[in-house]
């Protein structure tokens, strides 16, 4: 239970920073007025990662016990490929992702 625990804290903490770099930057180029809408993104993302996690708890609890260990072992294998696609994209663009954010965020 603390691993899993630790894990979200880190992913909350990353939030929380994206967020902030995303309001400083709003409120830098004197655009804060679209704060709010920020924060309805927050909640909103929020609100869906909780509902898809209830869901997901919900269908795969009621798997047998190997089916709920090859589901679990098919997620992680998705997560391993996401995960290394994005440290050799990250790489690929990291002289650029300041610019791009900023781009992205006009």
């Amino acid at each position: 239970m603390f691993v899993p625990f630790l894990i979200m804290l880190r992913e909350g903490l990353e939030a929380a920073l994206i967020v902030s770099l995303i309001a400083s930057y709003l409120k830098r180029t004197q655009r804060g007025r679209w704060i709010g809408v920020m924060w309805i993104g927050v909640l909103f993302a929020a609100a869906l990662c909780l509902g898809l996690g209830i869901f997901i708890n919900e269908t795969t609890g009621e798997f047998p016990q190997k089916e709920q260990e090859l589901f679990e072992g098919i997620v992680a294998v998705i997560a391993v490929v996401i995960l290394t696609w994005m440290v050799f994209w990250m790489r690929k663009v990291s002289r650029n992702v300041k610019v791009q954010l900023e781009q992205a965020v006009d």
